[in-house]
């Protein structure tokens, strides 16, 4: 076997490893089965600190001469844990200048600024917190920005939130927020409704005429419900003074307003709600009466068959008969998802006119006009159909089964 060469790497570490002193072995190992992982051990780490968490999606708009400020709250801490009794949420505000506000400065910049200089305008606590704390959601009004616009002249203001728990720990401010604020328009005037099938049809006049360019958006909340509603029913203000609404329930009691805007969002400028108009729609319109009514014998029974109505509110349809002339009775009702009647009860040799009509879910019911008649008769000699014959619910061709 040859010797390894001096170069030879297998002899340096043999060589290497016969210098180590047997001393200093036992300690080299001891040492690597003590630290068996690599890399240096930090200092210890303070315990991380739980607060509550601040406050989402912030947003500001003008109703009226007030401020709205909206923003999400969670209620709890940044554990997971609720705030507990004693929590409370701080709305502030500062204003804002041409080169201190979001877009000019940097964000970190301008919330430190924002906590030395903005001044707590409100304290929602206890049962003024129970509200928002229930919705998950606050809902903030500011009267003071626009009397102090129109001392100072200066129209921006920056809006943020903070969340402290029952322990005392605060949250980190929210970002803050601005909206330039203006003289409120007057609101809409006015306000009248009709209800159509289907339909409230709502119309307005403007609270100045003189403007131009206005534009307006429609509220509506039920009746039995405080407070004022936060989303318009139109989905961009419309400049028509009128509006029509087609997404109520009929037999519930609505109140209806109108704000007027300036211009368009962002950010969103109103005036105040103008007045409000009541309106409960009833559901007084009937279904259209039925077509294509056809009667055929089948077997030892009368088959009718029709075709189907389209309305959203069907239930169902009824069937009525009559003979010699007299007066239409009642045989049957089916649901809205049939569109034949087998009428077992006729009797043989008798002609019979029949009719249909189609009711829908309005309480009490809202009927249609009868269809136009159809007359059929059982032979006086009917028999029951033998095997092989076509089944009694079959429908004729060309027909709606």
């Amino acid at each position: 076997m040859p010797l390894p060469s001096r170069s030879d790497p297998r002899a340096a570490r043999t060589r290497g490893a016969r210098a180590l002193p047997p001393a200093a072995a036992v300690l080299f190992a001891a040492a690597v089965a003590a630290f068996p992982g690599c890399g240096k051990r930090g200092p210890p780490q303070p315990p991380l600190r739980v607060t509550p968490r601040p406050a989402q999606n912030v947003h500001v708009r003008q109703t009226g001469a007030d401020v709205v400020i909206e923003a999400g709250l969670s209620m709890s801490r940044t554990d997971g844990t609720p705030l507990g009794p004693g929590a409370s949420v701080r709305v502030l505000r500062m204003r804002a200048t041409p080169t201190l506000r979001p877009g000019a400065v940097s964000l970190r910049y301008l919330m430190s600024v924002f906590r030395k200089e903005a001044k707590v305008i409100g304290t929602l606590s206890g049962a003024s917190l129970q509200p928002a704390a229930a919705e998950g959601r606050l809902v903030f009004r500011d009267p003071g920005a626009l009397p102090e616009a129109r001392q100072t002249r200066l129209l921006r203001f920056l809006y943020g939130i903070q969340v402290m728990d029952g322990r005392g720990e605060r949250s980190a401010f929210s970002a803050p927020v601005e909206i330039e604020v203006i003289e409120p328009p007057p609101p809409a005037v006015k306000l009248q409704a009709a209800t159509a099938e289907g339909e409230v049809r709502l119309a307005w006049e403007s609270g100045d005429p003189s403007r131009t360019g206005e534009l307006y958006n429609v509220y509506r909340r039920p009746a039995s419900e405080a407070g004022e509603p936060r989303v318009p029913l139109n989905i961009v203000p419309i400049a028509e003074r009128s509006y029509v609404d087609t997404s109520f329930q009929y037999g519930e009691t609505y109140r209806y307003s109108v704000r007027s805007l300036p211009a368009p969002p962002p950010p969103l400028r109103e005036s105040a709600p103008g007045g409000e108009t009541e309106v409960r729609p009833l559901d007084t319109y009937a279904p259209g009466a039925p077509t294509g009514l056809a009667a055929t014998v089948e077997g030892a029974l009368i088959k009718l068959y029709w075709f189907p109505n389209g309305e959203a509110d069907l239930r169902g349809y009824r069937v009525y008969r009559r003979t010699g002339g007299g007066e239409f009775e009642l045989v049957g009702e089916v649901g809205a998802a049939e569109t034949s009647f087998a009428d077992a009860t006729a009797g043989k040799g008798v002609r019979y006119d029949y009719a249909v009509t189609a009711v829908d879910g309005a309480a009490p019911p809202n009927e249609s006009p009868r269809s136009e008649a159809q007359s059929e008769a059982l032979p006086a000699d009917t028999e029951v159909p033998s095997e092989g014959a076509a089944p009694a619910n079959a429908a004729p061709p060309g027909r709606p089964g």
